[in-house]
């Protein structure tokens, strides 16, 4: 039977929809991100596939441990992250480009200030970190101390990016970050360094990432201005990230440390490669959210209406989740083949990852929402998730289904919490004024 002609009234209307698409900013920068960020999962699981691979579960557990402990140090790099996109995104909406300099150099010199103190903390304190995730050199905890630190300096740069909404040159910042980790950790290991390689190749990745990421800056090397940020209100919404920084962090990668501390080696290792599979969908999630934050704090601090970004959003992270659930149902073989024969026990609960890091991913877009207009209504709910969590994986920890069951409990309580918070704000029964 022959198809019918298209109608050529239909081509225009498909052209038109086309020419709305690609002329909306908020759908083009989540397509550049959205690419930039796939690139850089890729890497990224290459780094954790080839660790794994190399290393077998037993060693692999260690390396995941270290990343996931990196994750926590990371704190202060997500705050500075999330304070330079705000202010650089406020200052671009005054076009005074030397007050973003100036921006910058205050929160890097705020950055030499924590990466003393952390790092001497953290020093301090190898021996029992390393004890605690049954880690035998402490050197790893030495080199996770210089990636932290190193991590400050590189997100400072990111945010500025972020806020100027240069999402081609902060995703190739991040991609070159993670092509360095691999190369150097497959390098290293190969050349019989095991673990210590792959230590080190976290630390290599951001002394490369901060280097390439002052070029698309240098313009503003060459401003000035004699105006200030607002520092007051800088710290005051510096707390207000603090909280959100590490409430999700930490839900992020607890349960990791907490099956590295309560489960055997090699189902240790299995959790963690599970934790990984499931990560892409939030970290797919962080992408949407952060073109999202820029464009509803501009909208907001000039009092016009932004629901409709936070909407578009959670659309497109909801298709996004759907997908990556629908193909870790049907496919888990298929997504769990790079690790190899070893990580085959990870297939029956891979679900329960996707399921729960779809939660949690749709929970940050909230957070991020609450942050971008300057509310702190999600710090209760967040504090309390990471409550949860914590408990239930501390008294039920049967194994890695039981484990990653306690993290979807905890997920779904906090996804109900932060929808019903937006949902009061969207209808307009708690309002605040723009900050």
């Amino acid at each position: 039977m022959a198809e019918a002609p298209i109608s050529v009234e239909a081509q225009p209307v498909r052209a038109s929809l086309v020419a709305r698409l690609v002329g909306d900013r908020l759908i083009r920068n989540n397509a550049i991100y959205l690419a930039g960020s796939l690139g850089v999962g890729v890497v990224g699981y290459v780094f954790h596939f080839a660790t794994g691979r190399l290393l077998g579960p037993a060693s692999y557990a260690v390396v995941a441990a270290m990343v996931s402990a990196l994750s926590l140090l990371s704190l202060p790099s997500i705050v500075l992250q999330t304070t330079a996109a705000r202010y650089t995104s406020l200052l671009t909406a005054r076009s005074d480009p030397g007050a973003i300099r100036r921006l910058l150099l205050q929160l890097s010199l705020a950055c030499l200030l924590g990466v003393l103190v952390m790092g001497g903390v953290l020093i301090a304190l190898a021996p029992a970190v390393a004890g605690y995730l049954h880690i035998a050199d402490a050197r790893l905890v030495y080199l996770l101390a210089l990636a932290s630190a190193l991590g400050l300096l590189v997100a400072i740069t990111r945010g500025a990016l972020q806020g100027l909404r240069r999402f081609v040159a902060l995703s190739l910042n991040i991609l070159l970050d993670m092509t360095t980790r691999v190369v150097v950790a497959v390098g290293l290991i190969l050349g019989g360094f095991g673990t210590m390689g792959a230590g080190i190749a976290l630390a290599a990745g951001p002394i490369i990432a901060y280097t390439q990421s002052l070029y698309p800056l240098r313009r503003f090397a060459r401003s000035s201005t004699t105006t200030s940020p607002p520092l007051t209100d800088v710290g005051r919404y510096t707390l207000s990230a603090i909280v959100a920084a590490a409430g999700i962090t930490y839900l992020l990668n607890i349960d990791v440390i907490l099956a590295k501390h309560y489960l055997p080696s090699h189902e240790s290792g299995l959790y963690a490669a599970g934790a990984v599979l499931g990560r892409v969908i939030f970290f797919l999630g962080m992408t949407v959210a952060s073109v999202m934050f820029p464009e509803v704090t501009l909208l907001h601090a000039r009092g016009e209406t932004h629901f409709h970004v936070v909407e578009k959003s959670l659309l497109l992270l909801g298709i996004l989740s759907t997908g990556f659930v629908l193909g870790y149902a049907l496919l888990p073989s298929l997504v769990i083949g790079p690790f190899g024969a070893n990580f085959t026990q990870v297939g029956p609960y891979l679900v329960f990852f996707a399921i729960a890091l779809s939660f949690f991913a749709i929970s940050v877009l909230f957070v991020n929402y609450f942050l971008s207009i300057n509310n702190r209504r999600f710090i209760i709910p967040l504090v309390a998730a990471a409550a949860l969590e914590t408990v239930l994986i501390m008294a039920f920890h049967a194994g890695p289904r039981q484990v990653v069951t306690m993290v979807l409990l905890s997920m779904a309580a906090l996804l109900a919490m932060l929808t019903l918070l937006y949902v009061v704000d969207r209808f307009g029964m708690m309002r605040t004024a723009p900050a």
